[in-house]
């Protein structure tokens, strides 16, 4: 073996003074580094396997004279509950005898049949045994035909060329019953994710590098030793990646097992209409593959990175020099990203929209040592106390070093301030009217009205019935809102009698799946700065151990340095994180075109927990830290 691995494989197993508190500080942040890289690529493929088991239900790839069959899909209730209703209408029966028949079904529905998925199953009522005129279901839709657990589904045979599957209707015709195309509310939600994991990409990048950094500063004195007793440079550089993959790797690996471990937990997240299968959500073994290849690869980079200094000046690291003062030239980064999204705009195609995002996420993490070497030395200039000019010196003489464990978090004010702009909104409607509208066809609204009328008296019902031009508006008491939906079912063939809230609450499914996905990608990027933090208080810690025994051997008291510490850790997130909590908006601005899409307060309280969050993060990372420095700092 080489004489550099069995000295980092040893490294490893003998980490040295200070070394098991690095590393246990490294192992947790690459875990949880791997368990949300393996949950946003599991997430996304699961995505697109719930939309290809639904497909069929949104391909229209036929035409009359070649398709197999038929399909119109209606917005339905029940007990309050939005149903996806789905008249299915054989159009070439030959055809259809030899194709397999759609997923989840045991054959193509005849006209009167009906097939439900399990929940529907499970609810099945008097109503809808009246409307279907079954006393229960046909048969019951498999795992291989739902987008989800508690997907609420109906799908009905009817006649050819009935109504809202004639020609006139403008139904779906398929070519076969496994078409494969991409369901909106699945396709709309990948647009999000895509979104998302530019977003949080960089805070995830940032994570890597403090867990890499970690380790990397604690062994950089030690490989600095061994360039000067003769060492040649790839000889220490292969000894810090030796070191360095295998604390990855076994990060990583934790990382997947903890997110195996979690699956069942994740899978209740009621997002796309309902629970997710948790085969959806299992990673197949070449997302593991790749999870446990990428993550170390991006953790020895990191490291390797981080000891430029090692390799270039060894004498430098020993002396304890501080790297080049950075350059205001950064901030002209700030205005590319920007500029680019205002040029684009909402309508832009995705990929050069996710670039302009990237972009000014990139420039956060690039302006922001030059911003806190700019804050560093205001305040060394100002101090009135040793705390404040020991955090100040500190802050100027390596802005790098003390922007790195707050990056992520800094990043986190940037993604909250840009999604601040983009909180849909809520259902305006109680969900208590009981007012029907029924759209009729030209000289057909005097016969449905009189339809109307009597249905709700063979029910034994009261309502009123009015009419406007081809709209028929039906009132009835809000206690008998389902009964009168049952007895009005056929007035109009082809359309489900439904009130303006229900309306708005079958349309409300994208936008509670908005709600649900802004929150999710709110909680990564919150567990991401945690872990940066508490990660980086560690490093700074031992980062700080050889000027801290410097200053108690002076008589400096150890409260003044670890004040000093703390404050060093705070003025980041404030100095720098609340300016890039207005970049983020100005970001979103930029992309909207100026205008807020948030409606109400939501867009507040989003900016107040994110400021409240961070504060309360760096607060519990600078108390973990200070017994490592207390320690460290002693002899």
């Amino acid at each position: 073996m080489n004489p550099m691995t069995d000295l980092g494989l040893r490294f490893v197993r003998r980490p040295g003074p200070g070394g098991r508190a690095a590393n246990l500080a490294a192992l947790g942040a690459t875990a949880i580094v791997a368990l949300l890289v393996t949950f946003l690529i599991a997430g996304s493929l699961g995505l697109k396997h719930r939309s290809d088991r639904i497909g069929w239900r949104a391909t229209d790839d036929g035409t009359v004279q070649t398709a197999v069959g038929v399909v119109n899909e209606l917005d339905d209730m029940a007990a309050g509950i939005p149903i996806s209703r789905y008249d299915v209408a054989i159009n070439d029966p030959g055809k259809s005898s030899e194709l397999p028949p759609p997923p989840g079904l045991t054959r193509v529905p005849k006209p009167g049949e009906v097939f439900v998925s399990p929940e529907v199953a499970k609810h099945w009522s008097a109503d809808l045994a009246k409307r279907y005129d079954l006393a229960k279901p046909t048969g019951v839709i498999s795992d291989q035909g739902l987008s989800s657990t508690s997907e609420w589904v109906i799908i009905q045979g009817v006649e050819k060329n009935s109504p809202g599957v004639a020609a006139g209707d403008n139904p779906k015709y398929l070519e076969t019953w496994n078409g494969k195309a991409l369901d909106e509310r699945m396709s709309t939600l990948l647009v999000l994710v895509a979104f998302g994991i530019t977003l949080v990409l960089f805070p995830l990048l940032s994570l890597v590098g403090q867990a890499a950094g970690v380790a990397a500063k604690r062994r950089e004195h030690r490989l600095a030793a061994l360039r000067l007793a003769g060492s040649t440079r790839g000889q220490v550089l292969w000894l810090s990646a030796v070191e360095q993959a295998v604390l990855g790797l076994i990060g990583a690996v934790a990382g997947v097992i903890g997110y195996t471990l979690l699956t069942p937990l994740i899978a209740r997240i009621p997002l796309g209409g309902g629970r997710w299968y948790v085969h959806d959500l299992t990673p197949s073994w070449w997302v593991v593959l790749i999870v446990l290849l990428a993550v170390p690869v991006l953790s020895v980079l990191s490291a390797l990175i981080g000891l430029g200094r090692v390799s270039i000046t060894p004498l430098g690291v020993v002396r304890g020099q501080t790297r080049k003062a950075t350059s205001a030239l950064r901030l002209g980064l700030l205005v590319i990203g920007p500029i680019v999204l205002a040029v684009l705009g909402t309508g832009g195609a995705i990929l050069p929209l996710l670039i302009g995002v990237g972009l000014a996420a990139l420039a956060v993490r690039i302006v922001g040592p030059f911003a806190v070497q700019v804050i560093g030395r205001l305040m060394a200039r100002t101090a009135k106390g040793p705390v404040a000019l020991l955090a100040g010196r500190r802050l100027a003489d390596d802005p790098k070093a003390a922007f790195r464990p707050v990056a992520a978090l800094v990043l986190s004010g940037f993604v909250t301030g840009f999604l601040a702009l983009f909180m849909p909104y809520g259902m305006s409607n109680d969900a208590k009217d009981a007012s029907f509208e029924l759209y009729t066809k030209q000289g057909q609204s005097a016969t449905v009205v009189q339809d109307a009328k009597s249905k709700l008296t063979a029910a034994g019902l009261t309502g009123q019935v009015t009419t406007s031009g081809q709209v028929v508006y039906i009132s009835v008491p809000a206690d008998d809102r389902e009964s009168a939906r049952t007895a009005l079912y056929d007035l109009v063939p082809g359309k489900v009698p439904l009130t303006d809230a229900e309306r708005e609450e079958q349309d409300a499914g994208m936008y509670k799946d908005l709600r649900l996905g802004v929150a999710l990608l709110l909680g990564l990027v919150f567990v991401t700065g945690a872990a940066s933090t508490a990660a980086g208080a560690v490093g700074t810690a031992l980062d700080q151990a050889g000027p801290a025994k410097a200053l108690r051997r002076s008589g400096v008291p150890l409260k003044v340095i670890e004040k000093s510490a703390r404050l060093a850790a705070v003025v980041p997130v404030v100095g720098v994180g609340l300016p890039v909590v207005g970049f983020g908006a100005l970001t979103g601005l930029a992309l909207s075109g100026g205008r807020v899409l948030t409606e109400g307060s939501s867009g507040v309280v989003l900016l107040v927990a994110q400021v409240v969050i961070g504060l309360a993060l760096v607060a519990v990372a600078g108390a973990a830290g200070a017994p490592v420095l207390r320690k460290a700092s002693v002899g």
